[in-house]
């Protein structure tokens, strides 16, 4: 049997899936994301730990905002940003789910490691996870300052917060890509921070350049 190539299907899709993305991530508010960058430099300068958390998917972007933070987030030769991912570590993850509770694995490692002055960033579609809102609770008794990656219309979350960046859409792929991308731009706003220069017009555009004639 001849097979079939699906190409020219596969691109049609491809190019209806980046034309939405395309409006999915302009529907986020700059003003929001600088906010929340403001916030984390802050922390930054007073030598606080960011923290980061999510479920799932969310808990991937979660590890790699920390991971960036930590490595990326530094001038030539210096310190990077001190972040650390509440959802790495699976033996506390489950020690505290199997002992106390599954709503309770982030919030009980904050109540030991948080500090007034810290910072937090919580990644959510849906921004009503039991164990995220416990977590702000957390957060908030703290004095720790908090910024929320969300989705929909922010959730319980959005109130809970001290800086709301929310993606105003129901679908769970464009929420987490637009997520990413905002991480990048804090990881590159930290940076640029750290550096105190301007950043390039290279980082600016994710290194794209224009097609050779």
């Amino acid at each position: 049997m001849q097979s079939m190539t699906q190409v020219p299907r596969f691109e049609k899709i491809t190019a209806r899936w980046l034309d939405a993305a395309a409006g999915v991530f302009r529907a986020v508010d700059p003003a929001a994301v600088a906010q929340a960058a403001d916030a984390l430099c802050q922390v930054r300068v007073r030598g606080g730990v960011i923290y980061t958390a999510g479920n799932g998917g969310s808990a991937g972007t979660a590890s790699h905002l920390a991971l960036d933070l930590q490595k990326a987030a530094r001038s030539p030769g210096g310190a990077g940003t001190r972040a650390v991912c509440l959802s790495d570590s699976v033996g506390l993850i489950t020690a505290w789910g199997n002992d106390t509770a599954f709503d309770r694995v982030f919030a009980e490692q904050l109540d030991v490691l948080g500090q007034p002055g810290d910072g937090l960033v919580v990644v959510s579609v849906s921004g009503s996870s039991p164990n995220l809102i416990a977590l702000l609770e957390v957060a908030r008794a703290r004095e720790i300052v908090s910024v929320g990656l969300l989705g929909r219309d922010g959730g319980r979350a959005r109130a809970l917060v001290d800086v709301p960046v929310v993606v105003p859409s129901d679908d769970y792929g464009w929420v987490e890509s637009a997520h990413v991308v905002v991480h990048h731009v804090l990881t590159y706003a930290l940076r640029d921070f750290a550096e105190q220069e301007p950043i390039s017009d290279a980082v600016l555009t994710f290194g794209l350049r224009a097609p050779s004639a």
